[in-house]
């Protein structure tokens, strides 16, 4: 098996999640419009980058514009964890904001209701 393919294998849940997240939260209406179509197209040109890694390497190296290796294990292994870094740090983002808006909520109702007791 390829280690492109193999990179492509083990990222494509993770881009898929990303995408499909971004989605639920544009339909419940907690993310605008705008904020969903960059959401989507970062997480596309992701998926493309990886999926051309291969063709990229090759047209590179036959204009000796690179001598390096190909991909190797630990190269594959290293950019899978830098996309799930990139989700989790997505992921928790996005909950930071959930909690913000929560906590502006409640201050706004406390608010409200010592303003009626004084």
């Amino acid at each position: 098996m390829s280690r492109y393919f193999l990179l492509l294998l083990l990222t494509s849940p993770f881009i898929l999640l990303s995408i499909l997240s971004a989605l639920t939260k544009y339909k419940l209406g907690r993310s605008t419009k705008k904020h969903f179509v960059i959401q989507v197209v970062i997480w596309l040109l992701i998926f493309i980058g990886l999926a051309s890694a291969e063709s990229i390497y090759i047209w590179l190296f036959q204009h000796k514009l690179t001598q390096t290796e190909p991909l190797s294990l630990f190269d594959v292994i290293q950019i899978t964890a830098i996309i799930i870094v990139f989700y989790v740090a997505n992921r928790s983002r996005s909950k930071i904001e959930i909690l913000e808006k929560r906590v502006q909520d409640l201050h706004q109702e406390l608010s409200i209701r010592l303003s009626v007791k004084k």
